[in-house]
């Protein structure tokens, strides 16, 4: 699977190993492999629905023609989804069959509609410049990191090991019940109990399990990851994986209490970033639609973000 996602050069944080396994119950997601070309099918809901562009080092026409037939064999509909714009183009060109003339020129019926969603574009960012934070650029992220200095005098990163995966999870749980005394999630929820549940609530819960499944299988899932502590207290984590050589995707990553409020994610951020060897980029994943999160993604001034969109192909488009 990883050497189809290499050989495809694709950097979406949705084509991680690990994105893929943790998120399998999430989004009812099928996966293949065949002909040398990873094959997906998302089973959730809006921009989380149908076939992922198929991913290999071949020409993926013919890749395609096999998910034409298996929509037809299995009367999905055929829509793609999270594809990026250079594999955008081969679907236009593939489905509609129109030249760039015509396109410009509006002469050719449209056989495939777009629709983007910006809360699934991936931040992608200099492994680099997150770890040295250099400039006048990040001058407020070297502030809040002077203010988290100067807050707590001893403080260290730890590498997530089998001794302090414990830590790990305790960090998670705080994270959940904002601080309080945390309880234990259950990731075996009945079908009625889990209806009940708010929206927020089952986001929260979904996470909590994946990240749980993650310490469980980190070595499996070829995953890295660090501890902060304060006074020997831990008070943030973060896990990672590659996604192909030299970009490395952030799973994970949670401060609690007053250490988030005083710099503690500034100050994860780029210790971590400093023990990923071999990093080029570091993929920070979605904003999933939410402003906050969307502002403080954008304040460490990604290189590029990649944007994806929702293909449907028209009847007549096969």
């Amino acid at each position: 699977m990883a050497n189809a996602v290499a050989e495809a050069g694709y950097m979406g944080s949705d084509a991680s190993f690990a994105n893929i396994y943790l998120l399998r119950k999430k989004y009812g997601t099928e996966i293949a492999l065949q002909e040398g070309f990873l094959f997906r099918y998302y089973n959730g809901q809006g921009s989380r629905k149908g076939y992922a562009f198929p991913l290999g080092a071949e020409d993926p026409r013919a890749a395609l023609a096999l998910i034409v037939q298996d929509a037809a064999e299995s009367g999905r509909p055929l829509e793609f989804c999270l594809v990026d714009e250079p594999r955008a183009q081969i679907l236009r060109d593939y489905f509609g069959g129109q030249s760039a003339a015509e396109r410009a020129e509006g002469a050719a019926t449209e056989q495939i509609r777009f629709a983007e969603n910006r809360g699934d574009s991936d931040y992608i960012y200099s492994a680099e410049s997150l770890a040295n934070l250099p400039g006048t650029t990040y001058r407020k992220k070297r502030n809040h990191i002077s203010r988290f200095n100067r807050t707590y005098a001893n403080y260290e990163l730890r590498e997530i090991s089998q001794e302090n995966v414990a830590d790990a999870l305790q960090v998670e749980k705080l994270w959940m019940n904002n601080g309080a005394e945390p309880c234990e999630p259950s990731c075996e929820c009945e079908e009625a109990a889990w209806a009940e549940r708010s929206e927020d609530e089952k986001s929260r819960i979904v996470e909590y399990c994946a990240i749980e499944e993650a310490l469980q299988n980190f070595e499996a899932l070829g995953m890295k990851g660090a501890i902060l502590y304060v006074e020997g207290k831990p008070v943030g984590m973060t896990m990672a994986s590659r996604i192909i050589p030299g970009v490395w995707d952030i799973h994970f990553e949670k401060v609690i209490d007053e250490y988030a409020n005083n710099g503690g994610y500034a100050v994860i951020n780029k210790m971590f970033a400093a023990t990923l060897s071999g990093a080029r980029l570091i993929n920070r994943e979605e904003d999933i639609g939410i402003e906050g999160l969307r502002k403080a993604k954008l304040s460490y001034y990604p290189l590029t973000i990649l944007d994806k969109s929702h293909a449907t192909v028209m009847q007549g488009g096969a």
